[in-house]
C-alpha cells in the first residue's frame, strides 16, 4: 500500500505562531490555496487514491475536503490522526513557552518524546498512536493507494517509525505547511517514497 501524507494548509494559529493542538480553526487564505494545491497535485496524478481519511479536525477536515471534491472520495476520519493535545498550553504564543512553562521546557529539552504538557499527552504517545493509525488502515483495507490527511507531529511519528529512527528525532523531518509526503508499506518492510513535497498554488 502506498500512502499519501497531507499536512493541513495554514490558519491563523500557525500564521501568528501559536501552539495549536485540539483547538478547532479554519485556514487562512494562503491555508486554502495550500490545500488546493495539494488536492490540484493527487487529482493530477496517474493513479488516484481509492481511499481518503483524515483528522476529525476541522483545519485537517477543511483540506481534506478539498481532495474529496476533486476525488469524489468521503473522508473517513480517524482520531488517532489527531494534532498533539497541548493541555494547557493551548493557545498560547510559542514564544512565551518558556517563561510561563519552564518546568515542561525543561524536561521537553531532555527528552522531547517523554516530556508532558500540563493536562496533554507527550509526542512519543502522539507518534504511537499515529503509527497504529496507519497500520490499521493497511491492515484493514486492501487498496493499492490511499490518501491521509493530517498534522505536523503524526505525520513526523509516521515517517519515524517508517525510518526506524526514535521520536527525539522529529525534528529532522521538515514538513511545510500543505506539503505532501509518501510511504509505503508492505508486510514486514517500510520505505519512504518523497517528503515535504509543496505543490504550486
Amino acid at each position: 500500500m502506498k500512502i499519501l501524507l497531507i499536512r493541513h494548509g495554514e490558519t491563523i494559529a500557525n500564521k501568528n505562531q501559536l501552539v495549536l493542538g485540539t483547538s478547532d480553526v479554519a485556514l487562512t487564505d494562503l491555508g486554502r490555496r495550500q490545500a488546493d494545491g495539494a488536492a490540484q497535485k493527487i487529482s493530477s496524478m496517474k493513479y488516484h487514491p481509492t481511499l481518503l481519511f483524515s483528522s476529525p479536525y476541522f483545519r485537517a477536515k477543511e483540506t481534506a475536503g478539498y481532495i474529496s471534491k476533486l476525488t469524489d472520495l468521503d473522508p473517513i476520519y480517524l482520531d488517532g490522526l489527531k494534532e498533539m493535545d497541548s493541555g494547557e498550553m493551548e493557545g498560547i504564543k510559542a514564544s512565551e513557552m518558556n517563561n510561563k512553562y519552564p518546568e515542561y521546557m525543561a524536561r521537553w529539552r531532555r527528552d522531547h518524546s517523554t516530556a508532558r504538557p500540563p493536562g496533554g499527552e507527550t509526542l512519543g504517545e502522539v507518534h504511537e498512536r499515529a503509527w497504529k493509525a496507519i497500520l490499521k488502515i493497511f491492515n484493514d483495507y486492501d487498496e493499492d493507494l490511499v490518501a491521509v490527511v493530517a498534522h505536523l507531529f503524526p505525520i513526523q511519528g509516521i515517517l519515524c517509525n517508517v525510518l526506524g529512527i526514535h521520536s527525539n528525532h522529529f525534528d529532522k523531518l521538515d514538513i511545510n505547511l500543505g506539503s505532501i509526503s509518501s510511504i509505503e508499506i508492505q508486510k514486514d518492510s517500510y520505505r519512504l517514497l518523497t517528503m515535504n513535497e509543496t505543490p504550486s498554488y
